[in-house]
């Protein structure tokens, strides 16, 4: 109501008044089943409770970092409407705004208070008013949102006698509010998270796969992952309260972050995971962001750190045929980068770094030679024959995941012709290899060079940034490979992978060379390909030497 409708405005409220005013709202509330219906009527009884000029309704939304404003009422100012689309307010400019339960209280200033902040005292000057009072409205464990009023000069300044009155009317409004929720609770667990109010897993998930289901992204698309560091230990010496009030700062400050980034989306995948998928931003922006959130290392109680890394796309990452398999790549991209953070130590933001390999011996590599040279020489002759056998031979040598052989003719696509099967692999229903995976090798320039008769390594740390998508694509950690170009105009490719169970690939890459180079050497003729698979012609001597691993291709430099 506004000031020259309701009369008690000027005068304020007598106690026996505020008793009446405050058990007429519960009654409203009480008849209430909807929310569109609940928001107008919370905003026009906050009026008379409050003694305000006008008053608003608003609704946090944690994930994006933002106060959004669901109805206005009473003494309006010109900018101002009922039912705004789009009045939003970042929770970063004020920083009087809780949005964590322990924080959560009511605070009341007007323009000649300095403690009231910048961000206020502007809001307070545009809507032509002189105090207001917030008040959190908390729902269970989270702060729902908040209802703010405000009062113009002509009438005093707000008491803490309209705090008692406002705290119990939004634990009645915050009540009515519970009440229409639980009928939706199922939906609202499905894409938030219940002890923090961000979104979770199943909300990144549905917002990345709804990014790749468009064939060119209109923009880019980054994940930053933060590791909360010492959360065990939290839990260990102070008990699991305080480390769900350590979840809930956490989220609290991907909160503030968030606000500064229109369109992001923070989360908490589980456990002490926690995500913020940004849009449309640059690499130095992006990592702006990660840094930002960083620093709230300094910040956190008990000692707890946060380790972040972050990934950023233009594209489809590696080729991935789903948009399923896109998220899942630029999610182990981020997650990558995210443990080479937390090897670095507490309070770190990485995007890439170079893993140390430890050697094998001698004696280990000479066995792993003698015993693919067996299996390369009992296969067929033909060049798919001996090169599957080296694959899966190799890669039982070095307890690698998989093993893919791949054919190119003249200035063709690379086409995987043979990989392996076992239960190893793990391989998803929309994994690359079970279309039988064709990409452009000019998209990737290790593995172009390396079929011109060299070799590649990459990592989810280590490589050239399309090798490493690729890599991310197909749901493995490291990579290496090696090709040669056959008797005909044709380059072969095998690539043996490693996961988190494989030791170190790296140090046999040379081994590898060699073994492709025999291999290919000592077989028979291949023939003109024939429905995208090349026709395979027994025959042929084995080329003298062909065993002697020290032999290396034509030219061709190692990928780094």
């Amino acid at each position: 109501m506004t000031a020259d409708r309701w009369p008690g405005e000027a005068r304020g409220l007598g106690e026996d008044e505020r008793l009446l005013a405050l058990a007429e709202a519960g009654r409203r509330f009480a008849q209430v089943t909807e929310l569109p219906e609940l928001e107008p009527l919370a905003a026009e009884l906050a009026l008379e409770v409050l003694v305000a000029s006008s008053a608003s309704l608003s609704k946090l939304e944690p994930d994006r970092g933002v106060l959004r404003v669901l109805r206005n009422a009473g003494d309006l100012a010109a900018w101002e409407v009922a039912a705004p689309t789009d009045e939003v307010y970042n929770v970063a400019d004020f920083p009087l705004l809780a949005t964590t339960v322990e924080e959560a209280r009511p605070w009341y200033g007007d323009l000649d208070d300095p403690d009231t902040g910048e961000a206020h005292h502007r809001l307070l000057r545009e809507m032509g008013m002189q105090s207001s009072i917030s008040l959190p409205i908390m729902v269970g464990t989270r702060v729902w949102g908040e209802l703010g009023a405000a009062r113009r000069s002509h009438l005093p300044p707000c008491s803490p006698g309209d705090v008692a009155a406002g705290k119990v009317f939004c634990g009645l409004l915050g009540a009515a509010i519970s009440r229409i929720e639980e009928r939706d609770e199922l939906h609202a667990l499905a894409y938030h998270d219940a002890l923090t109010g961000l979104g979770n897993r199943r909300a990144v998930d549905d917002r990345l796969e709804l990014l790749f289901s468009q064939t060119e992204l209109r923009r880019s698309i980054a994940l930053v992952l933060c590791d909360v560091d010492g959360l065990k230990l939290v839990n260990d010496r102070f008990g699991h309260d305080a480390g769900d009030r350590l979840l809930r700062e956490v989220a609290a400050s991907l909160t503030v972050v968030a606000g500064r980034y229109p369109g992001s989306l923070a989360a908490r995948l589980g456990g002490d995971e926690f995500c913020l998928l940004l849009e449309g931003l640059s690499e130095s922006a992006v990592q702006e962001a990660a840094d930002r959130i960083v620093a709230v290392s300094d910040t956190l109680p008990l000692g707890a750190g946060l380790s972040c890394g972050w990934s950023r796309t233009t594209e489809w990452p590696g080729d991935a045929p789903t948009p399923t398999a896109a998220s899942r790549a630029l999610l182990r991209l981020a997650d990558a980068a995210q443990y080479r953070a937390k090897r670095a130590g507490r309070g770190s933001a990485a995007l890439s770094a170079t893993d140390e390999v430890a050697p094998s011996s001698a004696t280990d590599q000479q066995r792993s030679v003698e015993t693919v040279l067996r299996a390369v020489r009992g296969a067929a002759p033909t060049i798919l024959d001996r090169l599957r056998a080296l694959g899966e031979a190799l890669a039982g040598q070095l307890q690698a995941a998989n093993w893919v052989v791949s054919h190119r003719v003249g200035d063709g696509p690379l086409k995987v012709v043979a990989y392996d099967r076992s239960v190893r692999s793990d391989l998803h229903p929309d994994h690359p290899l079970h279309a039988e995976a064709e990409i452009d090798p000019e998209s990737y320039p290790a593995t172009e060079a390396a079929l011109a008769g060299g070799s590649l390594h990459a990592t989810m740390d280590v490589g050239e940034a399309s090798e490493r998508t690729l890599l991310a694509a197909f749901g493995f950690d490291e990579i290496i490979a090696a090709g040669r170009r056959d008797h005909a105009d044709g380059a072969w490719l095998v690539e043996v992978f490693g996961d988190a169970a494989s030791p170190s690939l790296g140090q046999h890459i040379g081994l590898l060379r060699a073994l492709v180079e025999a291999a290919v050497v000592g077989a028979g003729p291949v023939g003109p390909a024939s429905g995208g698979v090349v026709d395979e012609v027994a025959g042929g001597t084995a080329a003298p030497g062909w065993g002697d691993p020290a032999r290396t291709g034509r030219g061709g430099a190692d990928g780094v």
